[in-house]
């Protein structure tokens, strides 16, 4: 998102330069960046313990023809981080109440109890794959990320933990179908209803229609990052 005033700020790329006592007014406005909207020129320069003439020259090498013009591209430039923080906090919201809380207590137990995990995730899912890896690491679990067939059949004592948004991947089917067919237990953070659901022992599940996601979104993987927090928390907390 473009902003007028705060990235220059906060970069200061810019081309003029400015002397120490302007350079001390750019970080007073930095720094009281919400309030300056409601300063007159007056109050900003009793605030900064600045001139009037300081001020105009700093709003100039900015690129505003004076303080008023200023203060109305800040206005903007909050409005729009308003609107992008509310746009983060809906689209996050959407996402939990989408999600199956109720399902985690059981493959949270089930991962307790069985402390050799293998980790199968492709695609966008790799990365969740690794972020659970990680966690899991650190609660002293013996974790191992896969990313193949093969690699999977190595291991005997370990249970086979699935990250699929979908659920519906061929492959992730195959092999967690496979696996169960084994006699092992096969666990997996998916969608509810899914192929994959239905296949495995323990699901924790979310709602979400996955192609009607956009594609940043799906690859962020935000749902499914939301939901090995939860399976974390449920795991070293109880």
């Amino acid at each position: 998102m473009e902003y007028k005033v705060i990235n220059l700020l906060q970069t200061r790329e810019l081309k003029a330069k400015f002397t120490k006592s302007e350079e001390s007014i750019l970080d007073f406005i930095e720094k009281n960046f919400d309030k300056i909207p409601k300063y007159s020129v007056v109050k900003l320069c009793e605030e900064a313990y600045a001139s009037q003439a300081s001020v105009n020259r700093v709003c100039k090498k900015l690129g505003f023809k004076g303080f008023s013009e200023l203060k109305y591209s800040i206005e903007q430039d909050l409005e729009k981080m308003e609107n992008s923080k509310n746009l983060s906090i809906n689209n996050t919201f959407f996402y939990i109440e989408n999600i199956n809380f109720q399902d985690v207590q059981g493959i949270a137990e089930v991962i307790k109890e069985n402390r050799k995990i293998l980790i199968y995730g492709l695609g966008a899912s790799q990365i969740t794959a690794s972020y659970l890896q990680r966690q899991l690491l650190y609660l002293g679990f013996q974790a191992i990320v896969v990313s193949e067939e093969r690699m999977i059949e190595q291991f005997d004592d370990f249970i086979l933990f699935i990250l699929s948004s979908s659920g519906e991947t061929l492959r992730v089917k195959h092999v967690a179908k496979k696996f169960k067919e084994s006699g092992k237990t096969v666990v997996a953070i998916t969608k509810s209803g899914s192929s994959l659901d239905e296949i495995c022992n323990f699901t924790f599940t979310h709602n979400i229609s996955i192609d009607k996601l956009d594609a940043i979104s799906r690859e962020q993987q935000l749902h499914m990052i939301i939901m090995v927090n939860e399976l974390i928390n449920r795991v070293q907390n109880g």
